[in-house]
């Protein structure tokens, strides 16, 4: 900052004499230089500076306390909004006008007191104007009362209605990567899920949505949020056209303990530069017309603030909210830039811009943060006064949001997981948390439920899934006699091997045959390079097999070759 005799040579001379004039001294020179240093020594003496803080208004001396409690220098767009714009005067306005006479807010009554000056610079996030008050001025300024800041928020007892936060969110990210592992799933040229594939996930998911109102393009919000996660940590990638499983990194995910894997998520989370929260709020439609928000320091500034909030105790959500408005408004706009965001409300379509519409978007996201990414994380449990209530009106950081906030540290336990159970009916039964061995069992077994533990069964069927990819039922069987702590019912490994030496000795495909009426012709074709191609294996002298999905090909190059071929489906 400067010395006020600095902050008073960047004025221009008209300016000079409106400060000299509020504080009825008269200068002695018209020269700058000179004026200045006469008004500086006048205002930088204790008298005068007792006078001129006795003359201040109440809004006046509050604004006055927010600038020293900052340390003398405060953002422009936070002082404006809170006390008042600054009027712009050119100097011979200025001094035809005299808006110190009757100063329109408590900002013009510092300004034109000499108490306050503008600068530009750039600190942290945040690059534009700023109030402040000199440095050899701020000392014989009242100092603000040192203490811890306050961010109160109000605490509750429970709610009626109590939706916790747990780590649901594992068992459905093992029910995506198994389902991709099972199935061809293909993108769509978006990237988004195709919407029968949305359905079927939902049924299998520990936490089901309402798909008549939760579906947009990128499937239900949760969904979408987990996809991006598994993408962003490279659990799933896409091979040539379709979402698959990526093995490594997928098997590193399951096989550690579960507040490894819940760990792991909140992180990729908090560190996502490409999940822009703000563009996922329930209720706002933004609209992508070159500006731009920074999602990765929203995030990082947001849980600074929740980390002040007590874990398990239950507190209002709207006080948090409020606190957040109070201390820092800015949170998501260390501009301060209210206005160039295109923001409406999806339902009416009414721009929510200025700083009046700051509980549309800015309260709107917080509340969003809480009940959906952090609640899926089990960060938070939620409060509600009715179970038919569609927003929580408390919240509270649960043991694992109180170790991803660090306001307790995560024990560092050994872990391992549960043993499943292989009956002799063929059924298997997986504990809810063993997530690598349910991964396993998916590619060789059909899910029949899940209540509190998964419950599969083998099948003839279920294992020629596996045996097709070719994997040998000796691998399947050490898998077992793992996982089940060496206890596999001896029927079930003998039947599996049964099945496993059946498969493939009976052989059925579909084919089409193509017939002639002389050998020589089946010869003739043989030998053509154009048909060749296209013809597996002969069966007879006037027999052969083509592959089904080459019979269009094959049409064409006899034709080519003026054979004019007849057969159910062909036109002559």
């Amino acid at each position: 900052m400067k010395t006020l005799r600095q902050s008073l040579m960047d004025c221009d001379m008209a300016m000079v004499r409106a400060i000299a004039e509020m504080h009825g001294l008269e200068l002695n020179s018209n020269r700058q230089e000179e004026a200045v240093a006469q008004l500086a020594e006048e205002l930088l003496q204790a008298e005068e500076v007792a006078l001129t803080l006795e003359s201040l208004s109440p809004a006046e001396r509050e604004a006055l306390r927010a600038i020293i409690a900052q340390g003398g220098r405060i953002k422009a767009p936070l002082l404006l909004r809170q006390y008042g714009e600054l009027r712009a005067f050119g100097p011979g306005r200025l001094e035809r006008e005299k808006p110190w006479l009757e100063p329109a807010n408590a900002t013009e009554g510092l300004w034109y007191r000499g108490l306050i000056y503008k600068t530009f610079d750039e600190v942290e996030d945040y690059r534009g104007e700023f109030f402040f008050i000199p440095y050899d001025l701020l000392p014989l300024l009242p100092q603000a009362e040192k203490g811890p800041p306050s961010f109160p928020v109000e605490r509750l007892s429970p709610p009626p209605v109590i939706r916790q936060g747990d780590l649901t969110l594992l068992e459905d990210v093992c029910t995506f990567l198994s389902f991709l592992q099972r199935e061809a799933v293909k993108l769509l040229r978006e990237g988004y899920l195709p919407r029968p594939v949305i359905e079927r996930l939902n049924e299998q998911f520990v936490v089901k949505e309402d798909l008549t109102k939760t579906v947009h393009e990128a499937g239900t919000q949760r969904l979408a949020f987990l996809h991006h996660l598994c993408c962003q940590l490279r659990l799933v990638q896409v091979r040539g056209e379709w979402l698959k499983p990526n093995s490594a990194e997928a098997r590193t995910w399951l096989k550690s303990s579960p507040a490894d894997q819940i760990a792991v998520l909140q992180a990729a989370w908090r560190d996502d530069t490409r999940w822009n929260d703000l563009w996922h709020v329930p209720g706002l439609r933004c609209e992508d017309t070159g500006w731009r928000n920074d999602p990765l320091a929203t995030r990082r500034r947001f849980l600074k603030h929740l980390s002040q909030c007590p874990p398990d105790q239950w507190l209002s959500l709207a006080s948090f909210i409020q606190a957040i408005k109070e201390n820092d408004p800015d949170f998501q706009r260390p501009d301060g830039d209210y206005h160039s965001w295109y923001i409406c409300q999806a339902d009416t379509g009414r721009y929510l811009s200025g700083f009046e519409s700051w509980d549309q978007v800015e309260g709107a996201l917080i509340t969003y943060l809480i009940a959906q990414p952090l609640h899926w994380l089990g960060v938070t449990s939620l409060g509600y006064q009715n179970e038919a209530d569609a927003l929580p009106s408390s919240f509270l950081i649960t043991r694992w949001g109180a170790a991803f906030l660090g306001l307790s540290s995560r024990k560092q336990e050994r872990w391992s997981p549960q043993p499943i159970e292989v009956k002799p009916d063929f059924t298997v039964l997986v504990p809810a948390r063993s997530l690598y061995y349910r991964f396993q069992v998916e590619r060789f077994a059909d899910r029949q439920g899940s209540e509190g533990a998964y419950l599969y069964r083998i099948t003839l069927d279920s294992l020629a899934r596996l045996l097709r990819e070719g994997i040998g039922v000796e691998t399947v069987l050490g898998f077992l006699k793992q996982a089940t702590a060496g206890r596999l019912p001896t029927n079930v490994a003998h039947t599996l091997r049964q099945w496993a030496q059946k498969y493939g000795q009976v052989r059925l495909r579909r084919v089409v045959l193509l017939q002639v009426k002389d050998p020589a012709i089946l010869q003739e074709l043989q030998a053509a390079p154009q048909i060749r191609p296209w013809v597996q294996e002969a069966i007879s002298p006037t027999t052969a097999i083509v592959a089904e999905k080459d019979w269009p090909r094959l049409v064409e190059a006899l034709r080519k070759l003026g054979y004019l071929p007849h057969g159910e489906g062909l036109d002559n």
